[in-house]
């Protein structure tokens, strides 16, 4: 049993805990109020309430729902978490199995000379689809898509699933390869050609800057491979694409050779305003690091550039800084 499973099964059980504690709660006032006199003789001399009993109890009822909503929200939100770490650590067991297939290269987020993979239903992946990174780590997880969507992005996928009617399944090919729950560090972790590719990076700004050997990197522990993501999807079905809130294939930097953020985050932020990053846990966000490890980033942690590129020696390292 996973992870994601595990503590799905504890929250199971803590929401019927809750129960009990509200049922024998709701006991215990009604048993009160007849302990205080409050019973009254109804029709045909059934015992009864009166209304002022029964607004008290509905009172009491709304204070306590009020005040288990936030604990079961912030719990449900803890679970979107948990499924994506656990994403995040399967994605990076992608990675370093590509890397054992092909001599230690670090897999390229974003490649538009790839070799063109296969759909979940054996048919050639287009592009622009296959150059980003989805349908070509998939092979490395067992073809599964829905690890790539974890967390708060299980609904959508399902959606999308369900409303798959077109044979060429284009909508759904276009928007599992656009808005995957973490999106890859790309530019600074294997390159990505729609920026620049890994050897025009490190032809121009020094050799590993954007890291290609698994074997080159300084601090792997340190080092973001993926991160929880958001994007503002368009192309596809509209009635389909104003439902995504969150992920997308791409995260890029705080920093290149200037801030490339906001100063500071806000959720009403344009998605690229803090580089596609999406802090929707509690202001932090999950972080797969190039150890296969995952961590929790704060939004300090985020735009630290000593997270972000190889070579970085400060949280606000530019491009052309001398290490």
């Amino acid at each position: 049993m996973n992870h994601a499973a595990i503590y799905r099964k504890q929250l199971a059980i803590r929401r019927k805990r809750v129960e009990t504690v509200f049922a024998s709660f709701i006991v215990v006032m009604l048993k009160g109020f007849s302990n205080f006199g409050f019973r009254v003789q109804c029709f045909k001399g059934r015992k009864g309430f009166t209304l002022i009993e029964l607004l008290v109890v509905i009172a009491i009822i709304a204070i306590l729902t009020a005040m288990l909503l936030p604990a079961l929200a912030a719990a449900k939100n803890k679970a979107h978490m948990v499924e994506e770490i656990s994403a995040g650590r399967q994605l990076m067991l992608g990675i370093q199995m590509y890397a054992n297939d092909f001599n230690d290269a670090v897999f390229v987020g974003y490649d538009n000379h790839a070799t063109i993979p296969l759909d979940s239903w054996g048919q050639p992946v287009g592009a622009p689809e296959y150059w980003r990174y989805p349908w070509r780590l998939a092979p490395y997880m067992s073809g599964s898509i829905p690890l790539l969507y974890s967390g708060v992005n299980q609904a959508y996928l399902k959606q999308l699933q369900a409303s798959d009617t077109d044979p060429t399944h284009f909508n759904y090919v276009y928007i599992v390869s656009l808005c995957p729950s973490l999106g890859m560090n790309s530019i600074f972790v294997g390159g990505d050609s729609q920026y620049a590719t890994a050897s025009q990076m490190n032809a121009q700004w020094g050799s590993q800057t954007t890291l290609t050997k698994m074997s080159g990197a300084v601090h792997p522990s340190d080092l973001t491979v993926f991160m929880s993501a958001r994007g503002s999807p368009s192309g596809a079905d509209p009635s389909l694409t104003p439902n995504i809130q969150q992920g997308w294939f791409r995260v890029t930097p705080p920093y290149e050779q200037t801030r490339q953020w906001a100063a500071n985050y806000s959720p009403s932020l344009s998605p690229t305003d803090w580089g596609y990053v999406a802090p929707r846990f509690n202001n932090h966000a999950v972080a797969a690091l190039l150890d296969g490890h995952c961590e929790n980033f704060s939004l300090e942690q985020m735009q630290d550039m000593r997270h972000w590129c190889n070579r970085a020696t400060a949280p606000d390292w530019t491009l052309g800084q001398s290490n």
